[in-house]
């Protein structure tokens, strides 16, 4: 009997075992108890970066007629500082105030808001200005969604700026210069992906778009006399400062509070991997750095070459355009996971409105350039580290996109060159990616392309001249994030 009943009792276990088995895993599963761990208290930390700057400016002698051509400065170079603020955390939503000051490198000058010419006999004609973005602060408000071990953020708020500007004048061999110190204020708009490193310590990966109030500055500019020529004049520039920064940053959090009503963990979180095929889409904001130079080819039998004298107008130094504007697209790709080790491929194209336009050699005559990028695309490998729901990668490989550009170049008439090309280059950059819930990650992103260099040329009928050429190239900085599904379960 006792035989009987010890085997009854194993038959029975085996078989409220057989069906526990069928039942859903959520069915036995006990929230944790509360984690220490929240985004809520105080902090404070580190950062550093690279900014794009892109300032358009318009030039003229104060009582003048007004020109209608535009300059460019795009001054480019490194950002330090630090910034401290405030968390409350509320479930899976994070609010919070932010403050952060900031030294800069960024340096450019622009030629052309006037004129730009080196004439054939070596004369030269050129009035420029110098952006130099000395510092810049904000003050932000945040709002974020917080799974676990990291925050998904947008923040925004006033800015303020110390920028150098300088005024700059040359005739033949006479030079002349003031500079004038400015402190602008505007607004401040961006967003990032922070996540949890260890103990009381997080990392961020933020994108700021900077845009300051105008300001109109007046320059007493005097040059010379040298060898018999001088200048004095009073110059009128109004500019119109931009930034996009792409930074990281080191946070360490005081004074920590518990969060208050979490989310349960989902188990299926800790089983996440990053392993398979997904697709997505994405959009942001692009801004572009070109460079470009105007020549105008001498008919030998008007003008023949001599001792100084070359075949060609020309800029004096290489002027610049910076198309920006939006993108929108999709991305599909792959990876593969070992321990925290993530390998992958991924392919994306993009629509994008980004142009500008700008002043040519003479912007007294109407010379301009003007440049669009249509669409691009890239294919690259990605390489990252992934931990507790969120991977930092860094990602390169090729690059297409075509470029839209008009030259004018008046003379005896207006001469117009139109030219529509795809071109290659390459891309490099890196991001953050994170498991939001399910199957979706949503990722914050920077990408550089470089996509050379090209020369267009047109035959032209002309008093002195017999052709028109422009050399220029494209280089952009993007800064964009995506939505992406994992199509295989894990």
């Amino acid at each position: 009997m006792k035989r009987v009943g010890l085997a009854g009792v194993m038959l029975l276990a085996t078989a409220i075992g057989a069906n526990a088995a069928d039942l859903p895993v959520k069915a036995f599963y006990k929230a944790p108890p509360l984690p220490s761990w929240s985004w809520g208290g105080f902090y404070a930390g580190v950062n550093a970066g690279y900014s794009f700057g892109n300032d358009t400016f318009d030039e003229n002698f104060v009582g003048a007629t007004p020109l209608p051509g535009i300059g460019h400065v795009l001054p480019r170079g490194g950002v330090v500082g630090g910034q401290l603020g405030y968390n409350w955390q509320l479930g899976h939503v994070v609010l919070g105030v932010e403050g952060d000051g900031q030294w800069t490198g960024q340096r450019d000058t622009g030629c052309g808001g006037l004129e730009c010419i080196l004439a054939a006999n070596g004369e030269i004609g050129a009035f420029s200005l110098r952006h130099e973005l000395n510092w810049f602060a904000t003050a932000r408000g945040r709002v974020g969604f917080a799974n676990e071990g990291y925050l998904i953020y947008i923040t925004g708020g006033p800015a303020w700026a110390g920028v150098r500007e300088t005024a700059m004048g040359q005739i033949d061999d006479a030079k002349g210069e003031v500079a004038v110190n400015n402190v602008l204020s505007g607004w401040a708009l961006g967003g990032g992906i922070e996540a949890r490193l260890w103990g009381n310590w997080s990392g961020k990966v933020e994108y700021l778009h900077l845009d300051f109030n105008g300001k109109s500055t007046t320059s007493h500019i005097v040059g010379g006399p040298v060898n018999g020529v001088s200048f004095d004049v009073m110059n009128l520039a109004s500019t119109h400062v931009t930034d996009d920064i792409a930074r990281v940053g080191l946070n360490y959090r005081f004074w920590n509070t518990p969060a208050v009503a979490p989310a349960p963990v989902d188990p299926s979180a800790v089983a996440w991997r990053w392993t398979g095929v997904y697709l997505g889409v994405n959009g942001g904001y692009g801004t572009g750095n070109t460079t470009f130079r105007q020549y105008n080819f001498i008919d030998p039998a008007v003008l023949p070459p001599g001792p100084g004298i070359s075949n060609n107008d020309s800029s004096f130094v290489p002027q610049k355009l910076g198309p920006k504007g939006g993108l929108i697209g999709g991305q599909g790709g792959f990876n593969w996971q070992v321990e925290h080790i993530v390998v992958g491929v991924e392919g994306d194209a993009q629509w994008t409105n980004q142009d500008s336009v700008g002043c040519g050699q003479a912007c007294v005559s109407g010379d301009s350039e003007a440049q669009q990028l249509n669409w691009f695309a890239t294919a690259r490998a990605r390489l990252g580290w992934a931990a507790d729901g969120y991977l930092l990668y860094v990602t390169g490989g090729g690059a297409w996109g075509e470029i839209e550009q008009t030259s004018t170049m008046v003379s005896s008439a207006a001469f117009t060159m139109h030219s529509k090309q795809t071109r290659s280059g390459w891309s490099a950059g890196g991001g953050i990616e994170a498991r939001l819930f399910g199957n979706w990650t949503g990722k914050a992103e920077y990408l550089h392309l470089d996509l050379g260099s090209m020369t267009n040329s047109l035959a032209v009928t002309d008093i002195l001249y017999t052709s028109f050429s422009v050399k220029s190239s494209f280089r952009d900085d993007i800064f964009r994030a995506g939505l992406n599904y994992k199509l295989d379960v894990n």
